[in-house]
């Protein structure tokens, strides 16, 4: 019988959606993952055994699963890896220390934004957002401000999947609010998070546009106390906005 081709696709496949349920939730049982991946028990286990063997799985007494810290050498060694970013360290070291505030960079990943690198500033206890970390673009200014610089076709596709989840009464869930955001947003050239994802926290976000392409890849913002964020934001977004320029000149 001819090798089937696919299989190394599809072992790949499942290995991805246990990690993805072990990334969201540690201390798994294989029952539990095999319902939250809709993968067969018998597949769990196989896989869970390869990644223990590997060393990116670990098992308690109970026989439940997590994650083991060996991915926080690899997402050190991957954040590393994207030296296109390294102008941009510098600059959100700049931007912390004129403003106090946390700058962050996060990258477009499909529907969310990753956050690659971050300065930190004095509110850096109270942000959500951090290396390594994922918000959807419905919540948060860097998440926000990349989809309102989607193509509208885009724009669409997220839209498909409102209502979404609320991290609290402040965020945008609907497709109506998050309309009314996008035109907002792209008439004044930055989102602002009014504690749309953490209470007492706000932050200005603006758009990094590939040279080339001309498509959102990226998002630079900078947040703290909410009273501190509001008062400044037509400044923050001009101090994010010269340093966007600063990135895309190197």
């Amino acid at each position: 019988m001819a090798e089937d081709k696919r299989e190394p696709t599809r072992a790949l496949d499942k290995a991805s959606r246990v990690m993805d349920a072990l990334a969201a939730e540690n201390g798994l049982s294989p029952a539990d993952i095999a319902d939250a991946c809709d993968i067969p028990r018998s597949s769990v286990y196989r896989v869970l055994d390869g990644l223990v063997d590997v060393g990116w799985a670990v098992t308690d007494t109970d026989g439940n699963y997590s994650l083991s810290l060996d991915w926080l050498r690899l997402a050190d060694a991957a954040r590393t890896s994207r030296t296109e970013w390294q102008p941009a360290i510098a600059v959100m070291h700049a931007i912390t220390a004129q403003t106090g505030m946390t700058s962050f960079l996060s990258v477009v990943s499909g529907t969310e934004l990753v956050c690659v690198e971050c300065a930190q500033g004095h509110a850096i206890d109270s942000l959500i957002l951090r290396p390594g970390r994922v918000l959807p673009l419905h919540a948060g200014a860097a998440g926000r401000v990349a989809l309102a610089y989607f193509e509208d076709a885009d724009v669409e596709r997220y839209l498909a999947g409102a209502p979404f989840p609320a991290y609290n009464e402040n965020t945008l869930v609907s497709v109506e609010q998050l309309r009314e955001d996008i035109r907002l947003t792209r008439e004044r050239g930055y989102a602002l998070s009014d504690e749309d994802v953490t209470l007492g926290v706000g932050a200005v976000g603006v758009p990094i546009v590939d040279n080339e392409s001309g498509r959102v890849i990226a998002s630079l913002s900078a947040g703290g106390v909410v009273d501190e964020v509001l008062a400044t934001q037509e400044s923050l977004a001009a101090l994010l906005r010269d340093g966007v320029r600063e990135i895309q000149a190197a």
